[in-house]
């Protein structure tokens, strides 16, 4: 399970420089109206690689997110070549051109890896609309993740048997190839081996060698420059180290006589020390420079032959390619397949990989039907009691694809199913797809109900913004119990005007504007003790009462008693 540790914020819109350290579990975003805590969300979003809206990004707009990565993101470090840390640091700077710089751990990546990367952090709900909440791919993970061991099994079985039958398709595609090759086609593709494998090509080499050469030719001057280097920072006696050491002796004797002249003497010793490092920097430089004409020679006899194979194929990357090509034919041509027996094989792989999206998809089914009834459970707890939550499942026909009995259908290493959920939030109304029909506020809540039907163990940072629109009293605790029980298996941050929610958080952050005109500017603070009390007090009436401060006092009390402060779970 991945964790936001801490989130740092300078030149975003209002933002000039905010911090926000986050706990596990569920954590309240609360502040006035107009103060920006929409803007916090924004910054989290634009920092997972996501757009701004408006003019929060200019030059000097800088986002910093630490997390505590999950196994899955560990492994897209990996595949992308970035180090992996015990910690992910997302590093997002605004330039003078309006492009931004994104960084991973330091290295720099693109805003689309940037992204992927953050989809598998954080799922971010803000104004209504989630980065992956409209994602047919994400509705479909989500599903097989609420279907537990059953989808997860199914599911790999799925993608074996998916490999296997596109292994059998391919070894049927080359020797069907093969058998249709003329005598003329394989004579060139021997011919194309004979010339290119005994060169033993590599991509990178004329560079490496292009470097070399230019070393190797000019060995003799670096040597001599090295050598000059070397005697005029710490020669015999005529080095600049040894006339400063000289001069330091004189130094030394009044030193304690006046201040400036002993700074003086501390910056020249310094000084020497460096030369001296400078002078055995340069000795060791000129022993490594070794002039061997032999070497210069076979290097420039490489390269020639290496133009010669860039003239003729375009580039050493398509030699490469073409003597790749040429062994395939040459390996299908004298493999002698049997093509009835790689026919069969073929169907028989096609076959068990149907009978695997058959299995998948009926998991699917189930585990749609307990989803159903588990979030319309929710919705109602969040004021939502007439609404109809479905996810269907639909195929696309495809004449290479799998028969399941009513014509072949696209099947990939995730079988056939397109999931798709839809939403009616009133009694009478059709189903929507979530891109089509839903408001803000109705998904918010429906982002919150499925995080709570799926339990969140494992599950990326759940960012909620507008999910109390419309809620109030008794149905706000509820959320606020909801909330909380979500954050005992994944971090929550949830912005809210509500109380009831707030008091139910295990940690509590405050947006606060300060300054005048031009001059106002946001910032986050977290609040504890009696701080957080005043603030739950003014959520409730807009002023800091005695009553207001008791009442406060005491939903804290009840948020405590219902779990609110034992999240570290997540």
């Amino acid at each position: 399970m991945s964790r936001l540790l801490e989130l740092s914020v300078r030149n975003f819109a209002l933002v000039r420089d905010a911090r926000l350290d986050c706990d596990p579990g569920f954590g309240a975003l609360s502040g006035e109206t107009g103060a920006g805590k929409s803007l916090c969300i924004a910054a989290v979003r634009w920092a997972l690689g996501g757009r701004a809206e408006g003019e929060a990004v200019g030059e000097g707009t800088s986002v910093r997110a630490v997390f505590e990565p999950s196994p899955e993101s560990a492994v897209l470090l990996a595949g992308l070549g970035i180090p992996v840390d015990e910690l992910v640091t997302l590093t997002r700077d605004a330039g003078s051109a309006g492009r931004s710089t994104c960084r991973v751990n330091g290295a720099l990546v693109s805003q689309a890896t940037l992204r992927d990367l953050g989809e598998g952090l954080a799922d971010v709900t803000a104004q209504g609309a989630s980065h992956r909440m409209l994602q047919r791919s994400w509705q479909r993970r989500v599903l097989d993740d609420s279907g537990g061991g059953a989808v997860a099994e199914a599911r790999g079985l799925m993608a074996g048997a998916h490999r296997r039958w596109r292994g059998a398709e391919a070894l049927l595609a080359d020797a069907r190839l093969a058998s249709r090759r003329t005598a003329a086609e394989l004579a060139e593709a021997e011919a194309t081996i004979a010339e290119l494998e005994p060169l033993r090509l590599r991509e990178g080499e004329e560079d490496d060698l292009g470097a070399e050469r230019l070393r190797l030719r000019h060995a003799t001057g670096i040597a001599r420059a090295a050598t000059l280097l070397g005697e005029a920072a710490s020669g015999d006696e005529a080095g600049a180290a040894d006339v400063l050491e000289h001069a330091l002796a004189e130094v030394a004797a009044l030193s304690g006589v006046d201040a400036g002249l002993a700074d003086l003497g501390g910056e020249a010793a310094a000084l020497t020390a460096a030369l001296r490092d400078l002078g055995v920097s340069a000795r060791r430089l000129t022993d490594r420079i070794e002039v061997d004409p032999a070497r210069l020679e076979a290097v420039e006899e490489r390269l020639d032959t290496l133009a010669r194979v860039r003239r003729r194929h375009g580039s050493i990357r398509a030699a490469l390619s073409a003597l790749e090509g040429a062994r395939r034919i040459c390996d299908a041509a004298r493999g002698g397949h049997d093509l009835v027996a790689l026919e069969a094989e073929a169907r028989s792989a096609q076959g068990a990989a149907a009978a695997a999206a058959g299995r998948l998809s009926a998991a699917r089914r189930d585990a749609a039907r307990s989803l159903e009834r588990a979030v319309e459970r929710h919705l109602a707890v969040l004021e939502l009691p007439e609404a109809r939550f479905r996810v269907t499942l639909g195929v696309t026909a495809d004449a290479d694809g799998v028969d399941l009995g009513d014509g072949p259908v696209r099947c990939d290493a995730d079988g056939v199913d397109q999931v798709e959920m839809r939403l009616a939030a009133n009694r009478g109304g059709v189903p929507l797809p979530l891109d089509d029909g839903p408001s803000g506020g109705e998904l918010s809540r429906l982002a919150l109900a499925l995080a709570a039907a799926g339990g969140g163990a494992g599950q990326p940072l759940l960012v909620l913004d507008e999910v109390d629109t419309g809620v109030g009293g008794e149905t706000a605790a509820r959320v606020g119990d909801l909330l909380a029980e979500i954050g005992r298996g994944r971090q929550v941050l949830a912005v809210t005007h509500r109380p009831e929610i707030a008091a139910r958080a295990g940690w509590h952050l405050l947006v606060s504007r300060t300054g005048r005109g031009a001059a106002v500017e946001s910032g986050v603070r977290r609040v504890e003790g009696e701080e957080r009390v005043a603030e739950v007090a003014r959520m409730m009436s807009g002023r800091t009462t005695a009553a207001a401060l008791m009442r406060a006092a005491e939903l804290l009390r009840e948020g405590e008693a219902t779990g609110g402060r034992r999240q570290s779970a997540g």
